[in-house]
Protein backbone atom coordinates (compact mmCIF):
# COMPACT_ATOMS: atom_id res chain seq x y z
CA UNK A 1 0.00 0.00 0.00
CA UNK A 2 1.41 3.37 -1.26
CA UNK A 3 2.22 6.13 0.70
CA UNK A 4 1.54 9.74 -0.34
CA UNK A 5 4.58 12.24 0.86
CA UNK A 6 4.03 16.32 1.77
CA UNK A 7 3.47 18.41 -0.85
CA UNK A 8 5.84 21.33 -0.12
CA UNK A 9 4.33 23.70 -3.46
CA UNK A 10 1.90 26.31 -1.08
CA UNK A 11 5.11 26.14 1.57
CA UNK A 12 7.73 27.43 -1.10
CA UNK A 13 5.53 29.52 -3.24
CA UNK A 14 4.08 31.69 0.06
CA UNK A 15 7.96 32.67 0.09
CA UNK A 16 8.22 35.67 -2.25
CA UNK A 17 7.05 38.92 -0.98
CA UNK A 18 6.31 37.16 1.82
CA UNK A 19 6.65 39.72 5.40
CA UNK A 20 5.66 39.65 8.79
CA UNK A 21 1.68 41.00 9.13
CA UNK A 22 1.63 44.79 9.65
CA UNK A 23 -0.74 44.27 13.63
CA UNK A 24 2.35 41.65 14.34
CA UNK A 25 5.23 44.17 13.81
CA UNK A 26 2.75 46.97 16.08
CA UNK A 27 2.15 44.81 18.93
CA UNK A 28 5.73 43.37 18.89
CA UNK A 29 7.29 47.36 18.64
CA UNK A 30 4.62 48.09 21.47
CA UNK A 31 5.78 45.66 23.75
CA UNK A 32 9.28 46.31 23.37
CA UNK A 33 8.61 49.91 24.02
CA UNK A 34 7.11 49.02 27.25
CA UNK A 35 10.12 46.95 28.03
CA UNK A 36 12.28 49.87 27.31
CA UNK A 37 10.35 51.77 29.56
CA UNK A 38 10.08 49.44 32.42
CA UNK A 39 13.64 48.59 32.27
CA UNK A 40 14.51 52.17 32.89
CA UNK A 41 12.01 53.27 35.08
CA UNK A 42 13.28 49.83 37.13
CA UNK A 43 16.94 50.62 37.34
CA UNK A 44 17.12 54.14 37.84
CA UNK A 45 14.13 53.77 40.84
CA UNK A 46 14.62 50.70 42.46
CA UNK A 47 17.90 49.06 40.61
CA UNK A 48 18.16 46.05 43.12
CA UNK A 49 14.35 44.75 42.35
CA UNK A 50 15.22 45.75 38.09
CA UNK A 51 18.42 43.61 38.55
CA UNK A 52 16.00 40.68 39.72
CA UNK A 53 13.41 40.97 37.28
CA UNK A 54 16.23 40.84 34.74
CA UNK A 55 17.33 37.59 36.14
CA UNK A 56 14.14 36.43 35.94
CA UNK A 57 13.54 37.31 32.21
CA UNK A 58 16.66 36.12 31.11
CA UNK A 59 16.32 32.66 32.92
CA UNK A 60 12.80 32.63 31.03
CA UNK A 61 13.51 33.82 27.50
CA UNK A 62 17.01 32.38 26.88
CA UNK A 63 15.71 29.25 28.33
CA UNK A 64 12.46 29.38 25.79
CA UNK A 65 15.26 29.72 23.05
CA UNK A 66 17.82 27.51 23.71
CA UNK A 67 15.33 25.03 24.90
CA UNK A 68 13.10 25.25 22.13
CA UNK A 69 16.27 24.89 19.48
CA UNK A 70 17.17 21.89 21.16
CA UNK A 71 14.55 19.63 20.00
CA UNK A 72 16.05 20.24 16.53
CA UNK A 73 19.77 18.22 17.72
CA UNK A 74 17.07 15.86 19.30
CA UNK A 75 15.48 14.97 16.56
CA UNK A 76 18.33 14.37 14.66
CA UNK A 77 20.47 12.17 17.14
CA UNK A 78 16.81 10.62 17.54
CA UNK A 79 16.09 9.65 13.85
CA UNK A 80 12.59 10.62 14.81
CA UNK A 81 10.02 11.78 12.00
CA UNK A 82 7.00 13.75 13.03
CA UNK A 83 9.26 16.79 15.41
CA UNK A 84 10.25 17.75 11.65
CA UNK A 85 7.13 19.14 10.96
CA UNK A 86 7.95 22.29 13.37
CA UNK A 87 11.62 21.94 13.09
CA UNK A 88 12.20 25.14 11.51
CA UNK A 89 9.99 26.72 13.87
CA UNK A 90 12.52 25.27 16.47
CA UNK A 91 15.31 26.60 14.72
CA UNK A 92 14.42 29.99 14.45
CA UNK A 93 14.23 30.15 18.02
CA UNK A 94 18.23 30.29 18.37
CA UNK A 95 18.37 33.55 16.18
CA UNK A 96 17.00 35.07 19.50
CA UNK A 97 20.52 33.43 21.13
CA UNK A 98 22.49 36.79 20.23
CA UNK A 99 19.88 38.85 21.70
CA UNK A 100 19.78 37.35 25.35
CA UNK A 101 23.65 36.72 25.25
CA UNK A 102 24.53 40.71 24.49
CA UNK A 103 21.83 41.53 27.05
CA UNK A 104 22.94 39.48 29.83
CA UNK A 105 26.95 40.52 28.95
CA UNK A 106 25.89 44.10 29.05
CA UNK A 107 24.17 43.56 32.31
CA UNK A 108 26.63 41.73 34.05
CA UNK A 109 29.88 44.38 32.64
CA UNK A 110 27.46 47.25 33.92
CA UNK A 111 27.66 46.31 37.37
CA UNK A 112 24.67 43.92 37.58
CA UNK A 113 27.13 41.37 39.02
CA UNK A 114 26.92 43.08 42.13
CA UNK A 115 23.52 42.03 42.96
CA UNK A 116 24.84 38.38 43.55
CA UNK A 117 25.69 38.44 47.56
CA UNK A 118 28.79 36.06 47.07
CA UNK A 119 30.11 38.96 45.36
CA UNK A 120 30.21 41.61 48.96
CA UNK A 121 30.94 37.94 50.83
CA UNK A 122 33.60 37.12 48.82
CA UNK A 123 35.64 40.57 49.14
CA UNK A 124 35.59 40.16 53.09
CA UNK A 125 37.00 36.77 53.11
CA UNK A 126 33.73 34.91 54.10
CA UNK A 127 33.14 32.28 51.45
CA UNK A 128 34.84 28.38 52.10
CA UNK A 129 37.88 28.00 50.07
CA UNK A 130 36.36 25.95 46.97
CA UNK A 131 33.60 28.41 46.67
CA UNK A 132 36.02 31.64 46.96
CA UNK A 133 38.08 30.27 44.08
CA UNK A 134 34.65 29.13 41.77
CA UNK A 135 32.88 32.67 42.80
CA UNK A 136 34.71 35.25 41.37
CA UNK A 137 33.87 38.08 39.57
CA UNK A 138 36.15 37.60 36.53
CA UNK A 139 35.65 34.04 36.20
CA UNK A 140 32.07 34.39 36.64
CA UNK A 141 31.91 36.93 33.62
CA UNK A 142 34.01 35.07 31.66
CA UNK A 143 32.72 31.74 31.79
CA UNK A 144 28.88 33.17 31.26
CA UNK A 145 30.28 34.44 27.97
CA UNK A 146 31.82 32.51 26.93
CA UNK A 147 29.82 29.16 27.58
CA UNK A 148 26.63 30.99 26.55
CA UNK A 149 28.54 31.80 22.94
CA UNK A 150 29.46 28.20 22.35
CA UNK A 151 26.15 27.14 23.14
CA UNK A 152 24.61 30.47 20.38
CA UNK A 153 27.33 29.69 17.56
CA UNK A 154 26.47 25.97 17.60
CA UNK A 155 23.17 26.48 17.42
CA UNK A 156 23.41 29.04 14.57
CA UNK A 157 25.57 26.91 12.91
CA UNK A 158 23.30 24.14 12.89
CA UNK A 159 20.55 26.37 11.45
CA UNK A 160 22.71 27.35 8.47
CA UNK A 161 23.54 23.96 7.89
CA UNK A 162 19.69 23.21 7.84
CA UNK A 163 19.18 25.95 5.37
CA UNK A 164 21.22 25.16 3.07
CA UNK A 165 19.23 22.36 2.02
CA UNK A 166 16.42 23.79 1.65
CA UNK A 167 17.48 27.54 0.09
CA UNK A 168 18.97 25.22 -2.78
CA UNK A 169 15.10 22.97 -3.16
CA UNK A 170 13.04 26.47 -3.29
CA UNK A 171 15.70 28.07 -5.37
CA UNK A 172 15.17 25.32 -8.29
CA UNK A 173 11.40 25.79 -7.72
CA UNK A 174 11.21 29.37 -7.57
CA UNK A 175 14.35 29.75 -10.46
CA UNK A 176 13.52 33.64 -10.87
CA UNK A 177 11.30 34.40 -8.63
CA UNK A 178 13.64 33.04 -5.32
CA UNK A 179 14.48 35.98 -3.40
CA UNK A 180 18.19 37.95 -3.52
CA UNK A 181 17.80 39.10 0.22
CA UNK A 182 18.89 37.55 3.63
CA UNK A 183 19.54 34.40 4.01
CA UNK A 184 19.43 34.12 0.58
CA UNK A 185 22.44 36.10 -0.47
CA UNK A 186 24.19 34.15 2.33
CA UNK A 187 24.29 30.84 -0.14
CA UNK A 188 25.87 31.05 -2.93
CA UNK A 189 28.02 28.02 -5.24
CA UNK A 190 25.30 25.41 -4.31
CA UNK A 191 25.12 22.46 -5.71
CA UNK A 192 21.87 20.48 -7.26
CA UNK A 193 19.35 20.22 -4.29
CA UNK A 194 19.82 16.44 -3.87
CA UNK A 195 23.80 17.27 -3.52
CA UNK A 196 23.06 19.78 -1.33
CA UNK A 197 20.26 18.25 1.03
CA UNK A 198 22.29 15.45 1.39
CA UNK A 199 25.27 17.20 2.54
CA UNK A 200 22.99 19.34 5.03
CA UNK A 201 21.88 16.26 6.95
CA UNK A 202 25.27 14.65 7.06
CA UNK A 203 26.60 18.01 8.73
CA UNK A 204 23.45 18.82 10.85
CA UNK A 205 24.17 14.88 11.89
CA UNK A 206 27.32 15.33 12.92
CA UNK A 207 26.80 18.64 15.01
CA UNK A 208 23.73 17.25 16.85
CA UNK A 209 25.55 15.06 19.64
CA UNK A 210 27.93 17.35 20.01
CA UNK A 211 25.15 19.90 20.80
CA UNK A 212 23.43 17.83 23.23
CA UNK A 213 26.57 17.00 25.62
CA UNK A 214 26.99 20.93 25.13
CA UNK A 215 24.05 22.06 26.23
CA UNK A 216 23.65 19.34 29.42
CA UNK A 217 27.23 20.80 30.29
CA UNK A 218 27.17 24.62 30.10
CA UNK A 219 23.41 24.58 30.82
CA UNK A 220 24.66 23.13 34.38
CA UNK A 221 26.20 25.87 34.67
CA UNK A 222 24.16 28.56 33.51
CA UNK A 223 21.59 27.28 36.33
CA UNK A 224 23.84 26.93 39.26
CA UNK A 225 26.00 30.31 38.74
CA UNK A 226 22.79 32.95 37.64
CA UNK A 227 20.44 30.97 39.91
CA UNK A 228 21.74 28.42 41.86
CA UNK A 229 24.65 31.24 42.88
CA UNK A 230 22.00 34.19 44.17
CA UNK A 231 21.72 31.94 46.91
CA UNK A 232 25.39 30.72 47.67
CA UNK A 233 25.12 28.87 50.88
CA UNK A 234 22.24 26.75 49.03
CA UNK A 235 22.23 23.91 46.85
CA UNK A 236 20.47 20.96 45.26
CA UNK A 237 22.18 18.53 42.83
CA UNK A 238 18.94 17.96 40.78
CA UNK A 239 18.15 21.98 40.12
CA UNK A 240 20.33 22.33 37.02
CA UNK A 241 18.89 19.09 35.50
CA UNK A 242 15.29 20.67 36.39
CA UNK A 243 16.44 24.07 35.05
CA UNK A 244 17.75 22.65 31.57
CA UNK A 245 15.07 20.32 31.35
CA UNK A 246 11.94 23.26 32.10
CA UNK A 247 13.79 24.97 29.43
CA UNK A 248 13.01 22.62 26.68
CA UNK A 249 9.71 22.26 27.93
CA UNK A 250 8.91 25.95 27.63
CA UNK A 251 10.58 25.70 24.11
CA UNK A 252 8.09 23.05 22.96
CA UNK A 253 5.14 25.41 24.43
CA UNK A 254 6.27 28.41 22.31
CA UNK A 255 6.73 25.59 19.07
CA UNK A 256 3.45 24.85 19.42
CA UNK A 257 2.00 29.01 19.84
CA UNK A 258 3.87 30.01 16.83
CA UNK A 259 3.19 27.14 14.75
CA UNK A 260 -0.60 26.97 15.39
CA UNK A 261 -0.97 30.59 14.96
CA UNK A 262 1.26 31.33 12.43
CA UNK A 263 0.68 27.75 9.70
CA UNK A 264 -1.87 29.68 7.57
CA UNK A 265 0.23 32.80 7.04
CA UNK A 266 3.71 30.38 6.56
CA UNK A 267 1.56 28.30 4.11
CA UNK A 268 2.00 25.08 5.97
CA UNK A 269 -1.20 24.88 7.59
CA UNK A 270 -1.50 20.94 5.39
CA UNK A 271 2.21 19.81 6.64
CA UNK A 272 0.94 20.48 10.29
CA UNK A 273 -2.56 18.44 10.67
CA UNK A 274 -3.47 17.72 13.69
CA UNK A 275 -1.97 14.47 14.66
CA UNK A 276 0.99 16.37 14.75
CA UNK A 277 0.13 18.27 17.96
CA UNK A 278 -1.66 15.03 19.37
CA UNK A 279 2.27 14.08 19.29
CA UNK A 280 3.82 17.42 20.28
CA UNK A 281 0.82 17.18 23.27
CA UNK A 282 1.73 13.92 24.38
CA UNK A 283 5.50 15.54 24.81
CA UNK A 284 4.36 18.52 26.50
CA UNK A 285 2.29 16.26 28.56
CA UNK A 286 5.66 14.04 29.63
CA UNK A 287 7.76 17.53 30.51
CA UNK A 288 4.23 18.60 32.48
CA UNK A 289 5.00 15.01 34.44
CA UNK A 290 8.73 15.38 34.45
CA UNK A 291 8.69 18.63 35.91
CA UNK A 292 6.38 17.32 38.58
CA UNK A 293 8.21 14.54 39.41
CA UNK A 294 12.08 16.91 39.89
CA UNK A 295 9.98 19.41 41.99
CA UNK A 296 8.90 16.69 43.99
CA UNK A 297 12.15 14.69 43.85
CA UNK A 298 14.02 17.85 44.85
CA UNK A 299 11.80 18.53 47.81
CA UNK A 300 11.43 15.30 49.27
CA UNK A 301 15.57 14.14 50.31
CA UNK A 302 15.17 17.48 52.46
CA UNK A 303 12.16 16.95 53.74
CA UNK A 304 13.24 13.30 55.29
CA UNK A 305 16.60 13.72 55.72
CA UNK A 306 16.40 17.08 57.61
CA UNK A 307 18.41 18.71 55.71
CA UNK A 308 18.99 22.70 57.50
CA UNK A 309 21.33 23.86 54.94
CA UNK A 310 18.50 23.62 52.29
CA UNK A 311 15.21 23.65 53.85
CA UNK A 312 15.58 27.30 54.28
CA UNK A 313 15.32 28.00 50.70
CA UNK A 314 12.07 25.58 50.28
CA UNK A 315 10.27 27.23 53.13
CA UNK A 316 10.81 30.89 52.14
CA UNK A 317 9.13 30.22 48.74
CA UNK A 318 6.30 27.49 50.09
CA UNK A 319 5.61 28.80 53.51
CA UNK A 320 6.54 32.60 54.15
CA UNK A 321 4.56 35.63 53.40
CA UNK A 322 4.47 36.46 50.46
CA UNK A 323 5.78 33.76 48.18
CA UNK A 324 3.94 30.93 49.08
CA UNK A 325 0.85 32.26 47.15
CA UNK A 326 2.90 32.64 44.22
CA UNK A 327 4.34 29.17 44.93
CA UNK A 328 0.73 27.96 44.70
CA UNK A 329 0.17 29.33 41.62
CA UNK A 330 3.01 27.73 40.55
CA UNK A 331 2.02 24.24 41.29
CA UNK A 332 -1.42 25.17 39.72
CA UNK A 333 -0.11 26.52 36.25
CA UNK A 334 2.88 24.18 35.41
CA UNK A 335 1.22 21.02 37.11
CA UNK A 336 -2.26 21.11 38.12
CA UNK A 337 -3.90 22.28 35.12
CA UNK A 338 -2.33 21.37 32.32
CA UNK A 339 -1.83 17.72 33.75
CA UNK A 340 -5.65 17.73 33.81
CA UNK A 341 -5.94 19.19 30.64
CA UNK A 342 -3.17 17.13 28.58
CA UNK A 343 -4.84 14.13 30.18
CA UNK A 344 -7.40 14.56 26.94
CA UNK A 345 -6.42 13.12 24.12
CA UNK A 346 -8.94 14.97 21.71
CA UNK A 347 -7.99 18.47 23.27
CA UNK A 348 -4.59 18.48 22.26
CA UNK A 349 -5.94 18.48 18.48
CA UNK A 350 -8.32 21.43 18.89
CA UNK A 351 -5.88 24.37 18.09
CA UNK A 352 -7.87 26.87 20.41
CA UNK A 353 -8.07 24.49 23.51
CA UNK A 354 -4.07 23.44 22.64
CA UNK A 355 -3.32 27.49 22.53
CA UNK A 356 -5.36 28.14 25.95
CA UNK A 357 -3.23 25.24 27.90
CA UNK A 358 -0.37 26.23 26.39
CA UNK A 359 -0.39 30.24 27.66
CA UNK A 360 -1.31 28.82 31.19
CA UNK A 361 2.12 26.92 30.97
CA UNK A 362 4.12 29.54 29.75
CA UNK A 363 2.79 31.77 32.56
CA UNK A 364 3.45 29.25 35.01
CA UNK A 365 6.75 28.71 33.94
CA UNK A 366 7.69 32.53 34.12
CA UNK A 367 6.39 32.33 37.66
CA UNK A 368 8.34 29.44 38.43
CA UNK A 369 11.64 31.43 37.41
CA UNK A 370 10.36 34.46 39.36
CA UNK A 371 10.01 32.37 42.42
CA UNK A 372 12.96 30.10 41.85
CA UNK A 373 15.46 33.78 41.54
CA UNK A 374 13.85 36.63 43.04
CA UNK A 375 13.08 35.42 46.84
CA UNK A 376 17.16 35.83 46.56
CA UNK A 377 17.22 39.12 45.75
CA UNK A 378 14.52 41.13 47.45
CA UNK A 379 14.51 40.87 51.45
CA UNK A 380 11.23 43.19 51.65
CA UNK A 381 7.71 42.02 52.86
CA UNK A 382 6.08 42.77 50.22
CA UNK A 383 5.35 41.29 46.58
CA UNK A 384 7.45 43.22 43.73
CA UNK A 385 5.39 42.11 40.56
CA UNK A 386 4.27 45.02 38.88
CA UNK A 387 5.41 46.94 36.27
CA UNK A 388 9.32 46.83 36.16
CA UNK A 389 9.07 42.64 36.19
CA UNK A 390 6.21 42.28 33.57
CA UNK A 391 7.01 45.35 31.81
CA UNK A 392 10.91 43.81 31.00
CA UNK A 393 8.73 40.17 30.17
CA UNK A 394 6.87 41.92 27.70
CA UNK A 395 9.87 43.59 25.99
CA UNK A 396 11.67 41.14 25.86
CA UNK A 397 8.76 39.21 24.30
CA UNK A 398 7.95 41.45 21.92
CA UNK A 399 11.82 40.89 20.90
CA UNK A 400 11.16 37.46 20.56
CA UNK A 401 8.21 37.38 18.53
CA UNK A 402 9.85 40.23 15.79
CA UNK A 403 12.84 38.42 15.28
CA UNK A 404 11.19 34.65 15.36
CA UNK A 405 8.84 36.09 12.81
CA UNK A 406 11.38 37.62 10.57
CA UNK A 407 13.15 34.62 10.19
CA UNK A 408 10.22 32.43 9.06
CA UNK A 409 9.07 35.33 7.11
CA UNK A 410 12.20 35.32 4.58
CA UNK A 411 12.69 31.00 4.80
CA UNK A 412 11.18 28.00 3.65
CA UNK A 413 9.03 27.08 7.28
CA UNK A 414 9.53 23.60 6.50
CA UNK A 415 12.47 21.60 6.07
CA UNK A 416 11.54 20.73 2.68
CA UNK A 417 14.98 19.28 1.70
CA UNK A 418 14.73 16.74 4.59
CA UNK A 419 14.04 13.08 3.44
CA UNK A 420 12.62 12.40 7.19
CA UNK A 421 9.89 14.52 6.29
CA UNK A 422 8.64 11.88 3.62
CA UNK A 423 6.44 8.67 5.29
CA UNK A 424 8.27 5.98 6.61
CA UNK A 425 9.29 3.20 4.01
CA UNK A 426 9.66 0.81 6.80
CA UNK A 427 6.40 1.76 8.44
CA UNK A 428 3.95 -0.72 8.60
CA UNK A 429 0.23 0.04 7.92
CA UNK A 430 -2.37 -1.83 9.26
CA UNK A 431 -5.56 -1.73 7.85
CA UNK A 432 -9.49 -3.67 9.05
CA UNK A 433 -10.01 -6.19 6.40
CA UNK A 434 -13.22 -4.51 6.30
CA UNK A 435 -11.71 -1.62 4.67
CA UNK A 436 -9.46 -2.74 2.54
CA UNK A 437 -9.81 -1.66 -0.98
CA UNK A 438 -11.77 1.81 -0.28
CA UNK A 439 -8.78 3.70 -0.74
CA UNK A 440 -6.52 3.60 2.53
CA UNK A 441 -3.14 3.91 1.77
Amino acid sequence: MGQHGPDFTKAIESIPGRTVPGQVKMAAFGLMAIGIVATAYGFLTAPTRASGAFITNFMYFNGIAMGGFMLTPITLVTHSRWPRRVKRFSESFALFLPITWALFAIFLLAGGIDVYPWVEEGARGELPPHKAVYLTKGFFIARQIIGQGILMVLALLMVRMSLRGDIAMAREHLKEKAPTTWPWNRFTNLGSAKAEAKRSFTNQLKIAPVICISYAVIYTMIAVDVSMSLAPHWYANMFPAWIFMSSIWSGLVYIALFSLIGREWLGVRELLPSNIYHDLGKLTFAFCMFWGYTTFAQYLPIWYGNMTEEIGFVLIRTAMHPWDRVSQAVFLLCFLAPWTILLSRGLKKIPSAYISVACVIAVGIWLERYLVNMPSIWMEDTLPLGFIEIGMAAGLLGAFILVVTSFLARVPAATISDDFMQPDPDHIHVVPKSQQGHGHH
